[in-house]
């Protein structure tokens, strides 16, 4: 099993020329390689595998009748720690939101390929060691560390404000994962503040730990079924976005700058044949998929 990350950049004016120097494209591709499971087929003692890693940006499909090499911005093979991929997928991009742009970093692959350990790390249940939590979390905290530093460089004259929202898209409604009493949320686009869920609820934050308990209080109302590929696997499409604003002062002007870091975990991204969905499940997974491109 494997997943893509998809990770954005994007400015206010929606221009790339002024993207920082070692960004280069605004969009990049990574894929991570899960281990084998347990229990997996094996041949002749050894896990068969479907795919090699050929470099960090080179991977090749054993494929029939002829092998398929692709390339990605980075690839992740089945040794890398948790730390190494929010190093390198997103470490960047949180420095880019404190200096003013739009950063989202999206996880797409099939269920059971490991996009939600990878993006939250085990399950809360699971009394996992500190050093398995997951890009979101790692986030958190490298974003408060900046603040920090920022605010300790800046002294009195430079304040920030970081507000947190959660959002559920799940069979083409839009639902706030931190209010449960709401009802179908709606999308609507703002000449400056771009596209927006109206009515979403935003939690103002002081620190990693409280993004967190935002975080894990929305994560308990997520919409989960059962399928046949796995009887965890989340049928929504998870959105968990912190606006952050900073504020500097200087003589009689008031300087503010806004940007949006979003974290996305997607539904199971399985063919229909694979699940063995039908009815209304079938139903709600085909909207999930068009609901991708809202």
């Amino acid at each position: 099993f494997f997943f893509f990350f998809l990770a954005e950049l994007r400015n206010v004016t929606n221009s790339q020329s002024n993207l920082p120097s070692n960004e280069g494209d605004a969009i990049k591709i990574f894929v991570r390689i899960r281990p084998p499971a347990e229990g997996s087929r094996s041949v002749d003692g050894e896990h068969g595998l479907c795919l090699s890693v050929l470099s960090t940006t080179s991977l090749r499909l054993h494929s029939s009748p002829e092998p398929k090499i692709f390339t990605f911005d980075y690839v992740a093979d089945m040794d890398t720690t948790q730390e190494s991929v929010f190093s390198t997928v997103t470490k960047s991009i949180v420095e880019s939101c404190m200096s003013g742009y739009n950063g989202t970093i999206l996880a797409y692959g099939q269920t059971g390929s490991g996009k939600t350990f990878t993006m939250m790390g085990p399950s809360e249940s699971d009394n996992f060691s500190h050093n398995l939590r997951g890009v979101i979390p790692r986030s958190f905290e490298y974003l408060f560390y900046l603040i920090d530093r920022e605010k300790e460089k800046a002294g009195a004259g430079k304040s920030f404000l970081c507000k947190c929202s959660f959002i559920e898209i799940y069979n083409e409604q839009i639902y706030d994962l931190l209010d449960s009493a709401s009802a179908g949320l709606h999308l609507r686009e703002h000449i400056k503040k771009g596209v927006f869920v109206v009515g979403a609820v935003e939690q103002v934050v002081t620190s990693a730990a409280e993004a967190y308990q935002v975080l894990s209080g929305g994560w308990r109302n997520r919409r989960v079924a059962s399928t046949s590929m796995n009887r965890e696997s989340s049928r929504s499409h998870a959105v968990f976005t912190i606006t952050i604003e900073s504020m500097e002062k200087s003589n009689e002007t008031v300087n503010i700058r806004t940007s949006l870091l979003n974290l996305v975990d997607l539904a199971g991204s399985e063919r229909q044949k694979d699940t063995h969905a039908e009815g209304m499940r079938l139903k709600v997974r085909m909207r999930l998929w068009s609901s991708t491109y809202m």
